[in-house]
């Protein structure tokens, strides 16, 4: 038992000393402002834009042919019997129900859309903080967000412009 401790022991000194004579490196960078100077995400953005438009128009498309129905409704209602009111109110509630329905899923599918167009280019810029950290030998590399944080070190290095470099962002 009194090996097992001495080894540990040894063990953990020959680690200190192994880590004492590296300095210990340590990064930050905002990813998100990266992410917006890659020029690959304006082309994302680009078909994002086409294809909002198009859910767009067919969803203005559907209200306005809610609202004529609505209004036609409205003028003849008086004139019909029970059941015909009670036929043509049930389908303005079915019309309004996929009219509310294709804009839940319109946002899924662009949602869905964008993460799908995005996830190549953030996967490219993990792999550039990543060989940006191994060849820099940072031990970490912190996310800094648009907000100030509560204490940076001067010791830390901000890797943007490594990073863009990288990337090959001017």
């Amino acid at each position: 038992m009194k090996i097992y401790y001495t080894l540990v022991v040894t063990l953990l000194l020959a680690v200190s000393a192994v880590n004492a004579q590296q300095p210990m490196k340590f990064g930050h960078i905002n990813s998100t402002e990266i992410l917006q100077a890659m020029p690959e995400l304006k082309s994302v953005e680009t078909q994002m834009e086409a294809e909002f438009n198009e859910k767009e128009a067919q969803f203005t498309t559907m209200q306005e042919d809610l609202q004529a129905k609505q209004q036609a409704y409205q003028q003849e209602a008086v004139g019909l019997s029970a059941t015909d009111r009670a036929a043509r109110e049930q389908e303005l509630m079915e019309m309004n129900q996929k009219v509310q329905n294709y804009y839940m899923l319109s946002q899924q599918q662009i949602q869905a859309k964008q993460n799908e167009l995005q996830a190549p280019i953030i996967q490219k810029l993990k792999a550039a903080i990543q060989e940006v950290g191994d060849e820099e030998g940072f031990l970490y590399i912190f996310e800094m967000t648009s907000r100030v944080p509560v204490f940076a070190s001067d010791k830390s290095i901000d890797v943007a412009p490594l990073v863009k470099a990288k990337l090959g962002i001017q």
